[in-house]
């Protein structure tokens, strides 16, 4: 975890030149003062992404095909195609931590901005330490950062059908059909991540929200789905009820086995609409309020039977 801390500021100067002018010019005093004043590291960013397949295996292969991620106009939302907006702090704390804002108490300050009702979120503040490092995520605008995923296929495929690697989508032999037209657009709140120096963990604090549809042809069912906020004891409300945002706080580090992840908060409300099975009508939607998960798992590999 340490290494990842250095390969972060490694990345951030070697990018510098992209950036600067062609022309150097000599730097005073006052100047010199200017710069060795700055703290940290802050990287505005704006991309499209576009993969043909993913594919894992194991014995036979588990592919996504057909990933698209950008901005929600890529599923008819109000933003553009691009991931833009972004804007990415870096910081490695020093011998005072005190000095430096808890990761919670960042994202609930930027919330508040936004004009967020807070009432019962379960973020915790991590306590930061020498040496740390603190990535953040939050807009340029100030406003949320809309976001686009588009997923054509989610497949099974055999081991002998390994000739199809890179063109399972395309298949006659492919397999099971887990999921296909898979759409998701949504916003993304303040997201804090944390490096421990100390004991190798890495706490992710994030708000968002989603919605979208999806086929799952193996059970012949299509639905559509929202992940949110907005209603009962926990919410995370912006504008109104214009926006409201999901909360999920993870701690990720080594285990005895592999690797662990510790879900101390995943909170919202999430609405399944529109289910059907097949070719008949409507059966109707369901809908969970102040849904609470913690959870705790290890993960590790295991020998093939």
């Amino acid at each position: 975890m340490k290494g990842l801390k250095k390969i972060a500021l490694c990345s951030a100067v070697a990018l510098a030149p992209f950036a600067a002018n062609a022309e150097m010019t000599a730097l005073n005093d006052a100047d010199m003062g200017s710069v060795t004043g700055q703290a940290g590291v802050t990287i505005d960013l704006e991309a499209n992404v576009s993969v043909g397949e993913i594919a894992y295996k194991d014995g036979g292969f588990l592919a996504l095909s057909g990933v698209t991620l950008g901005g929600s106009g890529l599923v008819g939302g109000t933003g553009t195609n691009s991931l833009d907006d972004i804007r990415l702090t870096i910081d490695v704390v020093g011998e005072n931590p005190g000095t430096d804002l808890g990761v919670a108490a960042q994202a609930t300050g930027y919330m508040t901005a936004l004009g967020a009702d807070m009432a019962s979120v379960n973020s915790t503040d991590y306590a930061l330490g020498d040496g740390d490092l603190l990535i953040g995520l939050r807009s340029q605008s100030g406003t949320p950062v809309d976001f686009g995923l588009t997923i054509g296929e989610i497949s099974l495929n055999a081991e002998a059908n390994a000739s199809d690697l890179g063109d399972f989508a395309g298949s006659a032999g492919k397999g099971t059909v887990l999921v296909s037209n898979l759409a998701i657009g949504g916003a993304i709140g303040p997201v804090d991540i944390v490096v421990d120096a100390d004991t190798q963990n890495m706490n992710i604090n994030a708000f968002f929200n989603a919605s979208g549809s999806l086929n799952m042809p193996f059970m012949n069912t299509t639905l559509g789905f929202e992940l949110h906020n907005r209603r009962g004891a926990s919410t995370a409300i912006v504008g109104g009820g214009a926006t409201s945002f999901a909360h999920a706080q993870v701690d990720i580090n080594p285990s005895t086995n592999g690797l662990g992840v510790n879900v101390t908060d995943f909170s919202g409300d999430l609405d399944l609409t529109n289910i059907t099975f097949g070719t008949s009508p409507s059966i109707g939607s369901v809908y969970m309020t102040d849904l609470a998960v913690t959870a705790t798992m290890d993960v590790y590999g295991h020998e093939q039977p």
